[in-house]
């Protein structure tokens, strides 16, 4: 019954459940947190992402830099969060890998008393057995000598009452001649009755044994019976712990590589963490290089931010007074034109008058000159391409303060050829040492009352570097030159030097 209970299925069941279980468990535990650590990443990537677009007008080295500290500081909880994972990991693994060779253990020491018994009965089946075969040839031993005793018995009646004169035992007693033969003859007589007395006698034992061998031997073959049944039950017990025992030495050799592969994980998740907190450092201390470097040059962009602006300031003005001149010359052109229509008129009326006619001069409405009508879609689009960062002021995440971004960016693929938006004066062309890289300048004259100037940033060539153009004509194409964190278009427009949102005019 120990024994039984030791190995029953219902404890195999549970053992492997168990495995099962603790197997299950730990998978959808790592999937989980796979699919945790998964979706982390990608938010952080997308918000790295982003930052590209906040840090579009700042030095490629400062924006580098701040990415990849603002990287590594992403990745320090995803990968603390990985540490922890591998390391609990690592302890259920060893857990349950102990949990294993324990079974493993039991079920060894349970299949060797499983064996042992199955031994036991072999012994004593095998006792009966020969006992069972002593008996055997016992009873047919018993068997031959009952036979012979009876022979000899049934031989000695048949002389004793059956022989003729002299042979039989009666013939012996009274056939004798003289008292001394007499005598004789009665001693041997005497002689074979003991024997045959005695003959009787060991084949009434003889019998007796044999009843009593029978007897011993249907016990012998019930008990052979019954060790048979309990060598049969001990088999099966003993082959069942021995399967039992192979089913566990795999598990636990299955949750050692386990164990194994998650040590190895966790160390190398561990290394990950650490080079991530080395770059860490390192990483800090270039963004501070970086920043004061990026005090310095902002400082002279502004500085060429205001000369340019000052400059289109002046090109405004100069435009404004051209602008007033001409309309003054048209104006006083058509006066004159007016003037002129005047006294014809009165002449024609004074021929009338001579000759007794009559003529009313035409009235000559004053002089007005028109301003020019601009379309609200003046500009057309330099080239197509989603917008990545739109007009207005943004938090810059490195300096902490709101800067304008005066334009609009268009992502577009490297050497995307840009276009002319309108007609119009290139008045610069080339590299911008403020940040815009290779930048071509358009000015458009006055329009809607204002000096319209358009900026192409950031190419990677130009192709018209001064005179006139014509909407539409090829100036240059697309790159990241300059402070710029990818490839795309920054398109500006200036109204007297002043930048606006160009939607206002595309």
């Amino acid at each position: 019954m120990r024994q039984k209970r030791e190995v029953t299925p219902a404890t195999k069941l549970t053992v492997a459940g168990l495995a099962v279980a603790c197997t299950i468990s730990l998978g959808s535990a790592f999937v989980a947190r796979a699919d945790s650590i998964s979706d982390q990443k990608k938010k952080n990537d997308q918000r790295i992402a982003a930052l590209g677009q906040q840090l579009e007008g700042t030095s490629s080295k400062l924006a580098t830099a701040y990415v990849n500290l603002e990287r590594t500081n992403a990745a320090l909880p995803i990968a603390q969060q990985r540490v922890a994972t591998a390391q609990a990991a690592q302890q259920r693994a060893q857990a349950a890998q102990a949990a294993a060779e324990a079974t493993e253990q039991r079920a060894i020491a349970a299949e060797s008393r499983a064996r042992a018994h199955n031994e036991r009965v072999a012994q004593k089946l095998a006792v009966a057995q020969a006992n069972e075969q002593r008996a055997k040839e016992q009873l047919a031993k018993n068997a031959t000598q009952l036979v012979s005793s009876q022979d000899a018995l049934d031989s000695y009646a048949a002389e004793v009452f059956q022989g003729a004169g002299q042979e039989s035992q009666l013939g012996l007693v009274f056939g004798s001649t003289s008292p001394e033969d007499f005598a004789n003859r009665l001693i041997m007589a005497d002689t074979a009755s003991a024997v045959a007395s005695d003959t009787i006698d060991s084949l009434a034992a003889k019998t007796a044994d044999n009843t009593a061998t029978r007897s011993y031997l249907t016990a012998v073959r019930g008990e052979i019976a019954e060790l048979k049944r309990q060598a049969e039950a001990a088999l099966t017990a003993a082959e069942a712990a021995a399967a039992a025992a192979t089913q566990a030495k795999n598990q636990a050799i299955v949750a050692k590589n386990n164990a194994v592969t998650a040590a190895a994980n966790a160390l190398a998740a561990k290394t990950e963490l650490d080079g991530l907190k080395g770059q860490q450092v390192a990483f800090t201390a270039d963004l501070k290089a970086q920043k004061q470097s990026e005090a310095a040059s902002l400082a002279a962009a502004r500085a060429e931010s205001a000369r340019l602006q000052a400059i289109l300031v002046e090109r405004a003005r100069q435009a404004r007074i051209a602008e007033a001149k001409r309309v003054a010359a048209l104006k006083a052109k058509l006066e004159r034109e007016r003037q002129a229509r005047i006294r014809a008129e009165r002449a024609k009326a004074a021929a009338a008058a001579k000759a007794g006619r009559k003529y009313t001069p035409k009235p000559q409405p004053a002089v007005s000159v028109p301003a020019p009508s601009t379309p609200s879609n003046f500009l057309s689009y330099p080239a197509i391409g989603p917008t990545t960062s739109g007009f207005g002021m943004r938090w810059h995440p490195v300096l902490n303060k709101w800067m304008l971004h005066d334009g609009l960016d268009w992502g577009i693929a490297c050497g995307t050829p840009v276009y002319a938006a309108a007609p119009g004066e290139v008045i610069s062309a080339g590299w911008r040492p403020s940040g815009w890289g290779n930048q071509v300048m358009i000015d458009h004259g006055i329009h809607r009352g204002v000096d319209l100037v358009t900026s192409y940033n950031h190419l990677s060539s130009i192709v018209k570097h001064g005179g006139k153009v014509n909407r539409g004509q090829l100036i240059g194409y697309s790159g990241t030159t300059g402070y710029s964190t990818g490839c795309h278009l920054h398109f500006g427009t200036y109204e007297d030097g002043t930048p606006v949102n160009p939607r206002g005019w595309l």
